[in-house]
């Protein structure tokens, strides 16, 4: 398994526009071949905004990123400025 971490830090105004985003993504994104699960959260004192995905292996991962699904993402990233990290990691234990 991997788990990836997409990290971001929205103004409140973008917030909403991610909010909505993510009402219709993360449903397809939890659809999209080899994803186990999907988490996303906010902390509401910093602001920042954190999905995280567990992949069955690397190999469904690196699939998303070549995907047009990802293209979303970073398209609305890129539209209102965002700066966020990506970041993924192969599960150690158990």
């Amino acid at each position: 398994m991997v788990i990836s971490f997409t990290t971001s830090r929205p103004d409140p105004e973008q917030r909403r526009q991610v909010d909505a985003f993510l009402e219709d993504f993360l449903p397809r994104l939890d659809r999209h071949p080899g994803v186990l699960a999907v988490y996303h959260y906010g902390d509401p004192e910093s602001g920042e905004s954190t999905t995280v995905v567990v992949w069955r292996d690397e190999a469904a991962r690196l699939a998303y990123r070549d995907s047009e699904l990802i293209g979303e993402a970073v398209a609305l990233e890129t539209r209102l400025g965002l700066k966020g990290s990506r970041k993924a990691f192969p599960l150690t234990y158990p």
